[in-house]
């Protein structure tokens, strides 16, 4: 059949379908290590399974299967994000400078306009907010996000504050992300010459 055409052991269809069904996890979570959310996992992890399953003759059976396949998912990331160097994105006065039909245009201006203010969202606010939109309940969206339902109502309240201040104010800028102070070094005390009691 097309084993012999294509020179794949017979053997090799199963081995890689058992591997693919034994690691999926493993390999979904370094999927989601490397994009940093659930969305761009999902894809990565079905992009990955499709060239494993397209490369099967390649594998040796018996070697490591979870390098092999984390290969091939560095290599699919690193790809798409070379192509993506490529898309440009217009200003934000691009679109009322394209010709166009009366009617719509307005609609058009201000989903750009709603497109960019969830851009300005940090990304744990934007899933919330997103997740939300599409009619996902707080449960479905805080196990889909991983996280405890509380933090969500939390992401979600202030994404959408903040978009409701960027509907406001157009120009308003990003807030600066707090990062942790490092605490500082104490000095040991020196406890000679001191009476307890």
């Amino acid at each position: 059949m097309y084993h012999a055409r294509l020179k794949i052991a017979p053997d090799a269809d199963m081995c890689v379908k058992d591997a693919l069904e034994t690691h999926t996890a493993i390999l979904k979570a370094y999927a989601r290590r490397l994009t940093g959310n659930a969305a761009d996992a999902d894809d990565l992890l079905q992009e990955t399974m499709l060239r494993c399953w397209q490369a099967r003759d390649r594998f040796k059976p018996g070697s490591n299967f979870i390098a092999w396949g984390r290969t091939i998912m560095r290599n699919a990331f690193l790809s798409a994000r070379r192509r993506d160097r490529f898309h440009v994105n217009l200003p934000d006065d691009g679109l009322a400078h394209l010709p166009g039909v009366d009617g719509g245009q307005n609609g058009i201006i201000e989903w750009g306009e709603m497109e960019r203010a969830l851009g300005e969202l940090s990304p744990e606010h934007r899933a919330a907010v997103l997740l939300a939109g599409e009619g996902d309940s707080i449960e479905d969206a805080a196990i889909r996000l991983a996280i405890p339902e509380g933090t969500f109502k939390s992401r979600l309240a202030r994404g959408r504050m903040r978009l409701r201040e960027l509907a406001a104010n157009p120009k308003a800028k990003t807030p600066p992300v707090l990062t942790p102070q490092k605490s500082r070094k104490r000095r040991p005390r020196n406890w000679a010459g001191v009476m307890i009691g």
